[in-house]
């Protein structure tokens, strides 16, 4: 079995008010592309999607428009 895991992606982060959201799409949609290139059964992701327990509606918006957590 092929599996792909991946954790603490901390989307919506911010460090010194500076938004990491460009990089972490970046990020994500490259993680997205080995995905679809190594074609593993399973993804497991541990640890925190989001940065804080109440997210940046742009993070939760963009996740939502990848349509790949559903």
């Amino acid at each position: 079995m092929k599996l792909f895991h991946i954790s603490d992606l901390h989307l919506g982060k911010r460090i010194y008010e500076f938004s990491m959201l460009e990089e972490q799409r970046e990020l994500l949609l490259e993680i997205l592309r080995s995905i679809d290139e190594e074609q593993p059964q399973a993804l497991l992701i541990s640890g925190d999607i989001y940065d804080k327990p109440v997210p940046p509606t742009e993070a939760v918006t963009w996740v939502i428009s990848l349509r790949v957590f559903r």
